[in-house]
């Protein structure tokens, strides 16, 4: 199963994980599900981390991610643009156009992990928490 990450879970389990869900966590755990990681999602913590609105080293973000084989970085290219819902807002919108791609043209079992209610209302890729 792969399972992309969103944004505020990336930064909560790089923040020790005490915010993240039992089921969230136990994905973390496991060895066999793989991790993939919208680029967005780096931009993003990169821009909080700028802003002060976060507490995380960036550089030992993409430390971890690199050495961890279960993980992916997925770009932002033209398949995912191609996915984007108009309906959400942008970064949610590329998000959900990676597990997307993941899901219609890799034809992967995917889902999303979010607490985002915006990304859980729009129902346009199965998220758990």
């Amino acid at each position: 199963m792969y399972y992309v990450l969103d944004t505020h879970i990336l930064v909560w389990f790089f923040e020790g994980g005490e915010k993240l869900g039992k089921k969230c966590k136990e994905i973390f755990n496991n060895n066999q599900d793989l991790l993939v990681i919208p680029s967005i999602t780096l931009a993003e913590i990169k821009h909080l981390i700028s802003r002060k609105r976060i507490n995380v080293d960036l550089q030992a973000v993409i430390l971890a991610i690199e050495s961890d084989p279960r993980c992916r970085i997925y770009p932002l290219d033209l398949t995912v643009v191609e996915k984007m819902s108009p309906n959400l807002e942008i970064h949610d919108a590329i998000i959900c156009a990676t597990a997307m791609v993941y899901r219609d043209i890799l034809k992967e079992k995917v889902k999303l992990i979010t607490r985002d209610d915006e990304i859980i209302k729009a129902k346009i890729i199965e998220t758990l928490f």
